[in-house]
């Protein structure tokens, strides 16, 4: 059962992983990242940050959405973690049982707008998320369950 789906351009990192795999008691992580799947080194390095006892997967997008019909399958409590909205907008349109996401962390780049402390959207992530929320999708940040949930809810 998917117990988290997050967003965070860092992926798998120290605390905040740590501190949302014990909250949701996830045994699993999905990674969805082309990048990271299609980088050995990106790989190993990602494995390496995973916590004890958790199983972590790193998948494109595509192989992502073909793997869920076996993900559902699994019982087991997961976490899905992308790197990106343009890969989070695909996976979602391919699979719309996704209800609600976690935005963890948006790099501030040139262009950006900030939704909250740890989330800046260039134009192109504000439409992918406007996008999401059209599917009626929730959408918030919180960088760590003791963080204040903060709605995303118009871009």
């Amino acid at each position: 059962m998917i117990k988290l789906v997050r967003l965070d351009y860092r992926l798998l990192h120290g605390q905040v992983v740590f501190s949302w795999t014990g909250h949701v008691g996830a045994q699993r992580i999905i990674v969805v990242d082309d990048d990271a799947a299609n980088d050995e080194m990106k790989k190993s390095a990602l494995l390496l940050s995973k916590p004890a006892g958790v199983w972590v997967n790193i998948f494109t997008v595509d192989k992502a959405i073909a793997k869920m019909p076996k993900v559902e399958q699994l019982d087991e409590k997961i976490m899905m973690i992308f790197g990106n909205t343009a890969a989070l907008l695909k996976f979602c349109q391919a699979y719309p049982k996704i209800k609600e996401i976690n935005y963890g962390a948006v790099a501030n780049k040139p262009g950006s707008k900030a939704f909250d402390q740890s989330v800046f959207l260039t134009p192109e992530e504000q439409a992918d998320t406007q996008k999401l929320l059209d599917m009626g999708i929730k959408i918030y940040s919180q960088q760590t369950p003791t963080f204040k949930v903060v709605p995303i809810d118009h871009i």
